[in-house]
């Protein structure tokens, strides 16, 4: 018949149910139980009691990508079939192999980009007399129902007939430091018209419309044809600058005249040599 130790005879100085504690200063310290005081490593362990260590975040993650690929190593074996050999350390390394591979994640490239719809915000006006670099004027012939736009030298009574532009300077977004085009919106002072530029037939035709409010905003194209991109020419050096208007709804059309007298303004594109593109403006202060 087996004897029951007494209490005193068990010993205290390890239990298999002891918490285990590890200390940085005594790397060979591996386990201390907790009952046995009577310990003579000279460690803060010994001296300071039971301690606690915090483990960072960076230790902790590393502890959970080992753990996941034992898991998945292990998930891998399950799915080995048996076979007549032995499981070598190079099957264990191919396993291993398999879990740790980087799958390549496809991609395309794609050779078009996509562009926001402008939108453009009244800034601010000032108002110029236009002329061009033959020194036409504009003028504005008025019928019933009808107003048309005309370029001429001005003598005499003709005088009156100068037309005055208000020009509105918008800002764009999104803004594009590179673009050196400035949109503006061309009214004509003391009327309630402006010019504009539509496609008819395959050719841009400039038009005078009446507006009864002022334009303060462009967000699609229904007003788009109301802004021009003003361009100028010159340098410093140059005792002439001229610029130059773009239509914004049919580009690489311009605002020009004729080389002949008291024709109308029109459009024409850049290459049209018998078209004046180029124009003189004056500020006035009036």
């Amino acid at each position: 018949m087996a004897l029951v130790p007494e209490m005193n005879e068990i010993p205290n100085c390890y239990s298999e149910m002891d918490e285990l504690f590890y200390e940085e200063e005594c790397p060979y310290y591996f386990k201390s139980s907790l009952h046995d005081l009577g310990c003579s490593m000279n460690c803060s362990v010994c001296e300071l009691g039971i301690q606690l260590k915090n483990t960072n975040q960076k230790t902790l993650l590393m502890i959970f990508k080992k753990a996941v690929v034992i898991v998945l190593a292990v998930e891998k074996m399950k799915n080995i079939r048996p076979s007549a050999r032995l499981f070598v350390d190079e099957d264990l390394h191919d396993i291993l192999n398999n879990v740790l591979v980087e799958e390549a994640i496809p991609f395309e490239n794609f050779d078009f980009t996509y562009a926001a719809d402008s939108v453009y915000r009244y800034f601010s006006s000032s108002l110029y007399k236009i002329s061009d670099t033959s020194n036409k004027s504009f003028a504005l012939n008025e019928f019933p129902d009808l107003a048309q736009l005309v370029a001429l030298h001005l003598q005499g009574l003709n005088s009156r007939r100068e037309v005055k532009l208000n020009i509105a300077v918008y800002s764009s977004q999104p803004f594009n430091s590179s673009n050196r085009k400035n949109p503006v919106a061309l009214g004509i002072m003391g009327r309630n018209l402006y010019l504009s530029c539509v496609m008819v037939g395959g050719r841009a035709q400039l038009r005078l419309e009446e507006l009864n409010h002022f334009i303060r905003e462009i967000r699609d194209d229904s007003l788009l044809r109301f802004i021009f991109f003003k361009s100028d020419r010159g340098s410093s050096a140059s005792a002439v600058t001229t610029s130059t208007f773009e239509s914004a709804a049919c580009p690489n059309w311009y605002i020009c005249t004729s080389q002949r007298e008291n024709e109308p303004v029109s459009m024409a594109q850049y290459q049209e040599q018998s078209a004046i593109i180029d124009f003189k403006l004056i500020p006035d202060n009036q």
